[in-house]
């Protein structure tokens, strides 16, 4: 199997634990959104932009929007990798794709994001200081060959090709 992320940024590994499992036998949603949640941190605390940035600066980032998707399950005791890689960025914002991976190289889920940097003294979006706007752009141009991962830019929808019109009682079936 290829893996899109063959010289990832950062990878950030975590273990399945029996309590993150649903009655359906497998991982609950909530906790690929945990897992995704702290290999984010722990890869802008990588990019220069962590905890200490945050108490040096006042400066920090939020998370404007996800789209996370999956495409195996992870079980109990699974070992999860997750690798992170730059699409984009601007001087505010950075598009962030991550992969999710059990030790074998299967892909599990995929969590899409767009990164504001903002000035938490304000409350608004600031643009990255020079030296995190550098350090940024290295990564980008280092990764700069790396494959578009397929699920980056899709929507959530059922593969209508046009929307699909609820019935005048509002009932779907």
């Amino acid at each position: 199997m290829k893996r899109t992320l063959t010289n990832p940024l950062h990878r950030f590994t975590a273990r399945v634990r029996q309590d993150w499992l649903d009655y359906n036998g497998h991982m609950n949603v909530a906790y690929y959104t945990q897992v995704f949640d702290q290999a984010g941190d722990s890869w802008v605390t990588a990019a220069g932009m962590g905890e200490a940035y945050t108490r040096e600066t006042g400066n920090s980032w939020m998370i404007l929007e996800t789209h996370t998707t999956f495409q195996h399950e992870a079980v109990a005791e699974d070992l999860l990798v997750v690798s992170s890689q730059i699409l984009a960025l601007d001087n505010k914002r950075v598009h962030l794709f991550q992969i999710m991976e059990n030790d074998e190289g299967q892909r599990l889920s995929s969590n899409e994001e767009i990164i504001l940097h903002v000035d938490l003294r304000q409350r608004r979006a600031t643009p990255f200081p020079p030296q995190v706007m550098n350090r940024l752009r290295i990564l980008y141009q280092q990764q700069a060959e790396q494959e578009w991962p397929p699920e980056a830019g899709r929507s959530v929808a059922m593969g209508a090709r046009r929307p699909v019109k609820r019935p005048a009682g509002g009932d779907t079936d």
